[in-house]
């Protein structure tokens, strides 16, 4: 006992001055994607043992300074930052495990979308992103610093810097809520939504304080320790892009204030930033930024040092910081309250879609689709659809939307199609038609499943039938069929283009009639159609995908129309009609039977960053009839293989293959570019 009393008064004069020392303040300059520096200098800092009493911050600078006031220790940052989706966090998209499958496929069919609205009724609407995701972000990562409060009370007394754009004036958070400080302090205008507070419209601070020692002076510091990411200035030569003009803009705003600020800074670390920019959220070119943090700060470390004697401090005195913060699980997460100061309004928005595809089997097509959400609650959706090619299209539709997922409508569409018709690799007809659809149904949305139900009425007119063989007239006759239709869809595919996981399946029931109930006077023609498709990856850069597709035809008295009749063929399932199963091989459309069974298998090797070799074979058998599709007489045989190479690049696929079937007997090839509408 007595010993521990004797250690405590040796120790009791070097806690008093280090109570009774000097104040220092870390101050952390705005960069966006260059302030993640800041975790790196951060990390050298608290090695030098220098004791934080304030940290103050600018935009990026805010965001880690804030989240450094409350207990979070740089470590915790540097794998904070290299988790995030910084994509899906710099976007207002929906989380996909929140996203109705319909609403997920229908965006997966675009390399362009675009919101829009006739009238802005809210400060939301004046940035390209709203912000959803990282109010969400910074709610959840400040739980328990929901309520207002002055920032002189967290574990660092923390200030960070914004403007108000109705005055120009600068604005200094000392007290708010968290989340909202941070916010507000990192909305560059144009591109995030500004934050409309207490009569205020807030912007970025790096507009009038990119890097405020001011700031951390007035609150006490009489030592400043700033950690600067700001890019110098650019002479003409480098003022060549929009992205360099708009730096330069922002830099110029608060230079000289800048400057002075500079001259009140007792340690300086400048980061090397060349050759990253303010949206350099890479994981590469973040890993990359803060380890040229550690090196700014590890260049100053004898300044650091001076700093510490200055401060009465001895060489080996570590200050005792806050930290660990309890970062809340997955669970905790969704019971978290986004701060309501910067949420954005929830609502359906209207969008302008576009998408863009080239190919060996159509050259170019381009389709936009534009959809308009209506009335108060944004229940009803009117949504117009044009499509450009040779296969031309066009279609309008209005859905009702009671409850979640649940939704009724009625379509129309018009498509002129201008395809050829192949038997076993020879062009048997060239045909040219009109189809007129109206649809009306209803189906029901969840993440992954969709359950759909409801009554086409299909009018088809050939216009030029040009028949290199003999073919069966009455298959191209003009005429129109009802046709009732179920489906079940599941899809968990983890990606559009190049997935690694999941599967997806469907199960739909066709019956064809011509007159509501019958077919030509006979029983109405039924079609069942079955598909499944797998990824599975044993290795880190190898997938394999099974997949299977079925349509058995029965009924109807075996007359079937070219509306109905199996199509197998081409590249992209329903291309040329909607019950078209592709085949690798076969790069046109070919007529087949009434049953249609195809097995397919592919191997998907990455070599390289986003690019693939890809070898595929199908395999499958036709009949007439499903009970003779095993019967050697009456059946027969379908094998096709293909190898090719694929670029996966942000306006979708490239890929170029070449390939084979028994029905072509000859050497084929296939390109495509974009993605699959």
């Amino acid at each position: 006992m007595k010993c521990r009393l004797l250690a405590c008064l040796l120790l009791l004069p070097m806690l008093l001055v280090a109570q009774n020392r000097p104040k220092v303040a870390v101050v952390l300059s705005g960069g966006g994607a260059k302030g993640t520096a800041h975790i790196g200098a951060l990390k050298v800092i608290e090695k030098a043992g220098i004791p934080v009493d304030y940290v103050v911050g600018t935009s990026m600078g805010a965001i880690v300074g804030g989240l450094y006031a409350i207990g979070y220790t740089p470590q915790q940052l540097d794998s904070m930052v290299n988790a995030q989706n910084w994509k899906f966090l710099l976007s207002d998209a929906p989380n996909p495990k929140d996203l109705l499958l319909d609403d997920r496929l229908r965006s997966e069919r675009y390399v362009l979308s675009i919101p829009f609205s006739f009238k802005s009724s809210h400060v939301s609407d004046a940035g390209i992103i709203k912000g959803t995701n990282l109010a969400r972000l910074f709610s959840t990562l400040t739980d328990g610093y929901q309520d207002s409060t002055s920032f002189s009370r967290l574990p660092i007394p923390f200030a960070c810097v914004s403007e108000n754009l109705v005055d120009g004036s600068e604005v200094v958070f000392h007290r708010g809520i968290l989340a909202t400080a941070m916010r507000s302090s990192m909305s560059i205008p144009g591109v995030f939504a500004p934050i409309d507070l207490d009569g205020m419209v807030l912007v970025d601070g790096g507009m009038v304080n990119n890097y405020p020692v001011d700031v951390a002076l007035v609150m006490g510091a009489d030592f400043v320790i700033g950690v600067d990411v700001q890019s110098p200035l650019l002479d003409a030569e480098k003022l060549k892009s929009v992205k360099d003009i708009f730096g330069q803009i922002i830099n110029l705003q608060g230079e000289k204030k800048y400057q002075e600020n500079l001259r009140k800074t007792d340690v300086h670390i400048k980061v090397d930033v060349t050759g990253y920019s303010a949206a350099s959220f890479s994981k590469e070119a973040i890993d990359t930024l803060i380890v040229r943090g550690e090196h700014a700060a590890m260049a100053d470390w004898d300044k650091l040092l001076v700093l510490k004697k200055k401060l009465g401090l001895s060489a080996d005195y570590q200050p005792c910081r806050p930290g660990p913060f309890p970062i809340p699980d997955a669970a905790e997460s969704k019971s978290i309250a986004v701060d309501p100061q910067i949420a954005a309004p929830v609502s359906r928005e209207n969008k302008l879609n576009v998408g863009l595809r080239f190919d060996t089997e159509e050259l170019a097509a381009l389709q936009a689709n534009t959809d308009f959400y209506l009335g108060k609650q944004k229940d009803s959706q009117l949504s117009l659809t044009a499509r450009l090619g040779k296969r031309t299209s066009a279609r309008i539709g209005y859905n009702y939307q009671w409850s979640r997922g649940w939704q009724t409508g009625i379509a129309y569409q018009f498509d002129y199609k201008d395809i050829n018709i192949y038997n076993e690799g020879k062009r048997t007809l060239d045909l040219t038609f009109t189809h007129q659809l109206v649809r009306v149904g209803m189906a029901k949305d969840w993440n992954q499943i969709q359950v759909s139900a409801g009554i086409n009425f299909d009018n088809y007119r050939y216009y030029d039938l040009l028949s290199l063989e003999p073919v069966d007239a009455v298959k191209f006759k003009n005429g129109s069929l009802f046709n009732y239709y179920a489906g079940l869809l599941f899809n968990n595919l983890n990606g559009r283009s190049v997935p690694t996981k999941g599967m997806s399946w469907a199960v739909t029931y066709n019956l064809y009639t011509d007159n509501l109930l019958r077919y030509k006077g006979d029983n109405p023609i039924s079609a069942f159609y079955a598909h499944w498709r797998g990824c599975f990856t044993p290795t880190r850069d190898l997938t394999i995908i099974p997949s299977v597709d079925g349509r058995v035809l029965a009924g109807g008295g075996a007359d079937y129309t070219f509306a109905v009749d199996n199509l197998l063929g081409g590249s992209i399932a329903g291309r040329y009609m909607p019950q078209q199963i592709p085949f690798v091989g076969i790069n046109r459309a070919e007529l087949a039977s009434a049953t249609l069974i195809v097995a397919g298998l592919q191997f998907r090797q990455r070599i390289l960053k986003n690019q693939y070799i890809l070898v595929t074979g199908n395999y499958g058998r036709s009949s007439d009839k499903l009970s003779q599709l095993f019967e050697s007489m009456q059946s027969y045989d379908l094998v096709g293989t293909g190898i090719g190479y694929m670029y996966n690049s942000f306006l979708g696929p490239l890929e170029i293959q070449l390939n084979w079937s028994n029905q072509t007997k000859k050497l084929g090839w296939y390109a495509g570019f974009g993605f699959v509408f």
